[in-house]
């Protein structure tokens, strides 16, 4: 116990140094989040204003300069996205790196009870706003790093994302499921290899919108990559099965489609949606057992043992 809390005396130190440092004043109110597993996250304040301080985990995840690259994209189309105060990927102090930003007011959606009405409405002013993100091009596809992807295709992408699958996974599904699962996902994406590379946020769910009266704004775009459109949106609706039953699943993800804008293949959603579903149950697979999700684990195993 002494050792833990040691741990957290000095992560503290750390956190109020650079909160000096960035902002040029002690703060108020530090207060440590507890359920974010993937990172470090603080919430603080100076004077009347409220602050997120993010310490990353890893130097290699989020790509450095991919934050600032996809804030200055949306700024550039209007669409609104948290203020970035800092942002550090090499510093003595936090060697992994850290960003401040400005805390946007609201409620996370997954937070909020909604009737069915206003969850209907949610999804539609979703719709809205990702039309408007996916209007973000971007050169290639895949990690975006300072705002240019690695690969020349999704193939090439998802060729690599599997051979990581295959090594991560090789305990949990065997050669020939894998083999499967490949075939499965790469036979259709290949065929929509036209569309597209566009901002994709990479994570879609309610924990990432924030809702301000009658306003949304997504956050939390550590995930954020080079992909097409209909990635980003399967993502979305993959984890919305998750969380609905048949009816409710069915009714949000019609008003979804009804209302997102896109000029390329939208009748032939369904298709790929099928895919990247499976896709989305492997990677999430993969981060569940990280970070020690055993719950998340056990429901996405299921998944996979049913399609396979």
């Amino acid at each position: 116990m002494k050792i833990n809390m040691d741990k957290e005396d000095a992560m503290l130190e750390t956190v109020e140094r650079i909160i000096k440092r960035c902002l040029g004043c002690n703060a108020d109110g530090i207060r440590k989040s507890e359920k974010i597993t993937n990172n470090f996250v603080y919430s603080f304040a100076v004077a009347d204003d409220h602050y997120f301080l993010k310490l990353y985990r890893s130097k290699e995840w989020p790509e450095a300069g991919k934050i600032p690259f996809v804030y200055q994209s949306l700024a550039r189309k209007n669409i609104p996205c948290a203020e970035l105060i800092a942002y550090e990927r090499d510093d003595e102090t936090y060697p992994n790196g850290y960003l401040i930003e400005r805390e946007i007011r609201g409620t996370a959606a997954d937070k909020m009870r909604f009737t069915r009405e206003q969850e209907t409405r949610l999804y539609a002013k979703l719709a809205e706003l990702l039309s408007s993100v996916h209007g973000v091009r971007i050169e290639n596809y895949g990690y975006i790093g300072d705002g240019i992807a690695c690969y020349g295709g999704m193939t090439d992408f998802l060729e690599d994302e599997f051979d990581g699958f295959d090594d991560k996974l090789k305990d949990i599904l065997s050669e020939a499921q894998m083999k499967k699962l490949r075939a499965q996902v790469l036979g259709v994406t290949y065929d929509f290899a036209g569309l597209p590379s566009v901002l994709c946020h990479g994570d879609l769910s309610k924990k990432n919108v924030i809702v301000r009266d009658d306003e949304i704004t997504l956050i939390d775009w550590d995930d954020a990559m080079a992909l097409n459109w209909m990635a980003d949106v399967s993502r979305l609706t993959f984890w919305m099965k998750q969380s609905y039953n048949e009816q409710e699943y069915a009714s949000f993800r019609n008003t979804f489609l009804e209302h997102y804008r896109t000029p390329y293949r939208k009748a032939e959603f369904d298709v790929f949606e099928s895919a990247w579903h499976v896709y989305s149950a492997l990677d999430s697979l993969v981060f569940s057992m990280r970070v020690g999700d055993k719950e998340m684990e056990k429901r996405l195993r299921r998944y996979l043992d049913e399609i396979c």
